[in-house]
């Protein structure tokens, strides 16, 4: 069988346009095998196709976003005996840095995810494996905090105000809660902060002025 080299010059279509290439062939009586490169395959001498190659250079970036609009959230112990989801809004999300979210957590600070009392609801199943340790805090408050009676991990504080009646938000321990987002986080209390804050990061020396669910009675 006689081969001879032949140039070939033909187009493709990339991104809705038509480009000339060449190709260096050798050319008998029943095929044209590309010798320059896997990049094309000739299926007939009427049709083409574009294939990228395995050692091609190009990189396909998936961007993924970082925020759902109706992200799931599920509070989860460390031994997970306590599991639940959360159907309710997150409304803040603080790091405190007081002497009490420093001891309570055993690190440098605090992470308070804030919810509406009024939709956050403990499974029926749950409760009994909760247990409650109630402490004293400024202006006569007292706050009632739960933790998993199996492993004590903290679970979530509800605070009662001086006259009894229980604040209209619970606060969540950020680091129990799967599928948080942490973005657009408050540093509260940094006058006592034992590690830097991050730069650019909205922040406050004690509380806020208008600290969520502050004078709002759970309903």
């Amino acid at each position: 069988m006689k081969l001879s080299l032949q140039l070939i010059r033909t187009t493709f279509t990339s991104r809705g346009l038509a480009r000339p290439f060449v190709l260096l062939v050798h050319v008998n009586q029943r095929s044209i095998t590309p010798q320059t490169s896997s990049f094309f395959t000739l299926s007939s001498s009427r049709s083409h196709s574009h294939r990228p190659s395995s050692s091609s250079s190009t990189t396909t970036t998936t961007h993924h976003s970082t925020h759902s609009i109706h992200a799931t959230m599920q509070i989860s112990c460390q031994c997970t005996s306590i599991s639940f989801p959360i159907t309710c809004p997150l409304l803040d999300l603080y790091h405190c840095h007081c002497l009490e979210c420093q001891k309570q957590s055993s690190s440098a600070f605090g992470t308070s995810a804030i919810f509406p009392s009024s939709s956050f609801t403990i499974p029926t199943e749950m409760q009994s494996k909760l247990s409650k340790w109630t402490r004293s805090t400024k202006e006569g408050r007292t706050m009632d905090c739960y933790f998993c009676r199996e492993c004590g991990c903290r679970i979530y504080h509800h605070i009662r105000e001086a006259d009894g009646t229980l604040r209209g938000t619970v606060s969540v321990k950020g680091g129990v809660i799967e599928g948080l987002e942490w973005k657009g986080s408050k540093h509260i209390y940094t006058r006592s902060a034992v590690v830097a804050i991050p730069e650019g990061a909205e922040r406050f020396d004690a509380a806020p002025g208008e600290m969520v669910g502050r004078g709002v009675e759970s309903k």
